[in-house]
């Protein structure tokens, strides 16, 4: 029977292993997912009771009638935000990385000729997880593409870069080709 122990080196390997993966799959940059604020609860109108109506006084004249509200082209609300990215060249130190990683743990596995076959897998295997972890954590914010709901029902989406101060639910003024908070 073949026991085995576990070294310091191999255990702190494997735990390092485990932590590249489990980056691989966070969220890129810490930014923040945008959704839509939940709708507004519906209240049931107020119950009416009938009461009977006075006898119509005799009328002079008739006012004017209240000005309607126009849909605008250029108010609206914000419905989404979504970030713009863009990635960076990948250096290869990811794969390297990873490649002597995944070697180092694949050679902890079996005997014989079932190491040198697991080393190899474990190199391949830990080369291609630290290219993915590079790539993903390269990719940068460069802007933020911003859609509007106007007014008028019309939908229009805005790129703007850097940081714009806007949330989803903002009224907002169109004006050209960007959005302003009213």
């Amino acid at each position: 029977m073949n026991s085995r122990t576990w070294t310091t080196p191999s255990v702190v390997l494997s735990a390092l292993g485990a932590a590249m993966i489990v980056a691989a799959c966070g969220p890129q940059n810490g930014e923040p997912v945008a959704s839509a604020p939940p709708p507004a609860p519906v209240q049931a109108p107020p119950a009416v009771q009938a009461v009977p109506a006075p006898a119509p006084a005799p009328v002079l004249a008739t006012p004017a009638p209240a000005p309607r509200a126009v849909a605008s082209a250029n108010l609206g609300q914000v419905s989404s935000i979504e970030p713009i990215t863009a990635a960076s060249k990948p250096t290869g130190v990811g794969a390297v990385a990873g490649g002597v990683l995944g070697g180092v743990l694949g050679h902890q596995v079996g005997s014989g000729t079932g190491r040198d076959v697991a080393t190899v897998a474990g190199a391949v295997g830990g080369a291609v997880v630290g290219n993915k972890v590079e790539k993903n954590r390269s990719e940068k914010v460069v802007g933020y593409r911003v859609h509007v709901t106007l007014d008028n029902g019309q939908q229009r989406s805005f790129e703007q870069s850097g940081s714009t101060g806007l949330q989803v639910g903002d009224r907002v003024r169109v004006d050209g080709n960007a959005v302003h908070r009213v």
